[in-house]
């Protein structure tokens, strides 16, 4: 079961690195297929394998053989660990779904925030909703009442 919890993890990592290219130039995430950044040439099914695909393509555009981010696979495996962590702790679960949320939107964060130096509202919002819905309903909710006020003081 566990080389599954990594396996989709870098699948959603693929996914990830999407986000964390066009929303900050404000690309739909959902309404073109995949494209090299470069010569924004669309990029074939199985050039587009987690992880595999840059390695076999050693870090190249397949058209244009403009070198390809090393970020692209980090996001992947990052992403591929922390599902396999996630799951290892908790299996699948409720607790599993909720901090694989948060960690997802940290890690887009994050590489957002490395790449354009922002932090978009539009990813942090839902994360905070989220926190606060979760400390209102499931959570010991004082815990995370007072490390909220803490955070924002």
């Amino acid at each position: 079961m566990e080389p599954c919890f990594f396996i989709i993890g870098a699948i959603f990592g693929s996914f990830f690195n999407v986000c964390i290219y066009r929303l900050p130039r404000k690309i739909s995430i959902v309404s073109k297929r995949s494209f090299c950044p470069n010569c924004t040439h669309q990029i074939r099914w199985y050039d587009n394998i987690p992880i595999l695909s840059w390695i076999f393509l050693l870090g190249r555009c397949r058209d244009c053989k403009e070198r390809i981010p090393i970020r692209y696979p980090l996001v992947e495996l990052i992403t591929g660990f922390v599902f396999l962590y996630l799951g290892i702790l908790y299996g699948i679960s409720l607790n599993y779904l909720i901090w694989l949320f948060f960690f997802s939107l940290l890690i887009i964060i994050a590489f957002i925030d490395i790449e354009t130096f922002f932090v978009l509202d539009k990813i942090v919002y839902p994360g905070i909703i989220a926190g606060i819905v979760l400390s209102l309903t499931i959570w010991e909710t004082i815990d995370h009442i007072l490390g909220f006020s803490l955070g924002i003081g």
